[in-house]
């Protein structure tokens, strides 16, 4: 999607050898503004299959792994577990953060958030280390309906490219063994003000 675009063609370029992604959606037209691994051509077709093709043009020696589905919590152990270094949130929903960050918990797996709405974003690293959880910042879900998906409440079509970068840029870090800058901490970035 919008985050997961930017995280993963970085990450391509910055010559991480093996990516997964995991996705369950199809490519649509309205996605493009936004979701920069696909092209026209792409409509249709799964974007695990459009996001691969994409990565392996940057670097045909790259091993993308796709898993053409939601992560849920039947599969989260096993995709989540496979081997990862970093876990990288590109997800538009609650639901599914809570069971990252679960899921990280139990792995004892470093994960880097990423979340966008209208002109905001945020990002974070969470259990760097031991350090905080997800769940250490939002111990409670609010209510589905008090909280509007991208797709009803709008994005800023720049937005994710900045959030997604700040992102795999923690990752980078976090691969390199170096420290990240957002463990413990939550950076807000507001488009309109640019602060």
């Amino acid at each position: 999607g919008g985050l997961g675009s930017p995280v993963a063609l970085y990450l391509a370029a910055a010559g991480v050898g093996r990516i997964g992604l995991v996705d369950n959606d199809r490519v649509d037209i309205s996605n493009l503004q936004r979701q920069i691994l696909h092209s026209t051509s792409d409509i249709g077709a799964l974007k695990v299959d459009s996001a691969k093709a994409s990565l392996e043009a940057i670097d045909p020696n790259i091993t993308v792994e796709i898993f053409p589905t939601r992560l849920r919590p039947e599969n989260a152990l096993d995709i989540l577990g496979n081997g990862w270094d970093v876990v990288v949130d590109g997800t538009d929903n609650l639901p599914t953060r809570y069971l990252i960050d679960d899921a990280c918990s139990i792995l004892n797996l470093t994960w880097v958030y990423g979340s966008i709405f209208r002109f905001e974003g945020q990002v974070s690293v969470f259990g760097y280390q031991d350090g905080p959880r997800y769940r250490d910042l939002f111990p409670e879900a609010p209510p589905a309906e008090a909280v509007p998906s991208c797709a009803e409440a709008g994005v800023f079509g720049i937005l994710p490219g900045m959030v997604g970068t700040l992102q795999a840029t923690e990752a980078i870090k976090l691969l390199l063994e170096l420290p990240p800058s957002l463990n413990g901490k939550l950076l807000v970035y507001d488009a309109l003000e640019m602060s």
